[in-house]
């Protein structure tokens, strides 16, 4: 019972494996009276042809490929998310910069505008500035505006 799906199964495979090399065609080659040479399906009536062994190529692998494919798609959609990515991380930036650059404005609006102006220490006592403090704030809240203020 075993030798017959056996014996079909063996037929099946060498007949799998023979139908390639049955269904290439025979190629000829030949060199006509001018000299140039020709190759077809079938052979010229005056010439001598000879035949050509024609070799088929190892088929590729087209999950290889795919695969491969698939994988520059995934570099080059990461590589377009990460500046999309920086550039939220810079428009926030951006946004914290301004309120900074907006309360240093309101600082130094308040050091021109009052003469005495008070402030609270680490213990929570208040003390006046006194003329000196309030020019050197001025003067560094200045410089802090022009370095980090333009074009906000």
């Amino acid at each position: 019972m075993i030798k017959k799906p056996l014996l079909l199964l063996s037929a099946l495979c060498i007949s799998l494996l023979i139908s390639p090399a049955s269904h290439a065609g025979k190629f000829y080659k030949w060199v006509d009276s001018q000299g140039v040479t020709h190759y077809g399906e079938n052979p010229p009536d005056t010439e001598t042809a000879s035949v050509v062994n024609v070799k088929t190529g190892a088929s590729s692998d087209q999950e290889q490929a795919i695969e491969k494919l698939e994988e520059k798609r995934k570099a080059a959609e990461t590589a377009q998310q990460a500046p999309q990515e920086e550039s939220a991380v810079e428009k926030q930036n951006r946004e914290i910069m301004a309120n900074n650059c907006k309360i240093q404005r309101q600082n130094l609006a308040q050091l021109k505008a009052n003469r005495r102006v008070k402030e609270t220490d680490a213990n929570g006592e208040v003390r006046y500035l006194g003329e000196d403090e309030i020019k050197k704030r001025v003067e560094e809240v200045g410089k802090y505006i022009d370095e980090n203020c333009k074009g906000l």
